[in-house]
């Protein structure tokens, strides 16, 4: 069963930047280690309540491409629930293996409209209780693209059992997302809770912030 959103994630091009981007909004580093197979420093931030997953390779790739592009769950069944996703006709990406930190294993699929989304299972926790002393009260959702609105409810909604608490927006967990019929980018923004009036801006990487 899948039950929880756990992160938003994607590549960093200089890590040092991006985490004094969001330190500046409150966040603390909950995890962190490196891949020494892939070349991969992976570390997790919490922004209030939320997970972003920070990725930077070591060796340089000028061919790469930066910015947040999944979105991850948990599940405690990785093999049964990729299996039923893939037979409904969703796209496979990555079949379940064991994940290259050695922490559990996961599995990447395509939502209906090209979002990554990654499953996860594992007995690590990373995830502390909601950190209240920067600015930021709670990471409100993650604003995906939807162009086909019906599809994406029905895939978050019916099929990884999220709870439907707006027209557009689907919780499970701390967490939410939000769906967005004319987003440009797979994964458009974050939306933050703030504890005063805030600019939206964005991160080195370019992945917007706005305030909500």
């Amino acid at each position: 069963m899948i039950y929880e959103l756990n992160h938003v994630g994607g590549r960093v091009q200089d890590l040092d930047a991006s985490l004094a981007f969001y330190g500046g909004l409150g966040a603390e580093v909950v995890d962190r280690l490196f891949m020494s197979g892939s070349g991969v420093h992976r570390v997790h931030i919490q922004v209030a309540t939320g997970l972003v997953e920070l990725l930077h390779h070591e060796q340089a790739d000028p061919d790469a491409t930066y910015g947040l592009n999944h979105v991850g769950f948990m599940t405690d069944d990785l093999d049964g629930d990729y299996a039923r996703l893939i037979g409904l006709g969703y796209g496979e990406l990555s079949s379940p293996r064991v994940a290259g930190s050695g922490q559990g294993r996961l599995a990447f699929l395509s939502d209906p409209n090209g979002v990554r989304v990654e499953l996860l299972q594992r007995s690590e926790e990373f995830r502390v209780a909601p950190i209240t002393s920067g600015p930021v009260r709670a990471l409100s959702y993650v604003g995906i693209a939807a162009p086909d609105l019906g599809a994406a409810a029905e895939f978050y909604g019916t099929h990884l059992g999220m709870e439907q608490v707006a027209d557009d927006t689907f919780r499970l967990g701390p967490d939410a997302v939000k769906l967005l019929p004319s987003a440009t980018t797979t994964i458009d923004h974050l939306g933050l809770n703030a504890d005063e009036p805030r600019t939206a801006g964005a991160d080195p990487d370019g992945n917007r912030v706005r305030f909500v």
